[in-house]
């Protein structure tokens, strides 16, 4: 396999199907809203983040910077939602 098929071949997990997708949408969601939550709310005490970590649990609960344990948990996460998602789609093509 080359660099740009094996590329490919991770890249179609997070994006090449709907689940994956959706998920994704709704971390991006979360995100805009904690900035925009931050950017109006200023340095108060708000639950805003909360949202953006809780959904990209577990791996944004173990990483020192949140923004990047929320990005990394969500690739992970769109990973193994996209993977199962093509495991679902090829055992109900061979059944």
């Amino acid at each position: 396999m080359t660099d740009t098929s094996t590329r490919r071949a991770w890249l179609r997990f997070w994006i090449d199907n709907w689940p994956s997708r959706i998920y994704l949408m709704l971390v991006a969601a979360a995100v805009l809203y904690f900035a925009i939550d931050a950017t109006i709310a200023g340095p108060d005490a708000s639950f805003a983040a909360i949202y953006m970590i809780i959904l990209t649990a577990p791996i944004s609960l173990l990483a020192t910077l949140e923004l990047v344990g929320v990005i990394v948990g969500a690739l992970v996460n769109a990973t193994i939602i996209g993977a199962l998602a093509h495991l679902a789609r090829s055992r109900r093509t061979t059944s």
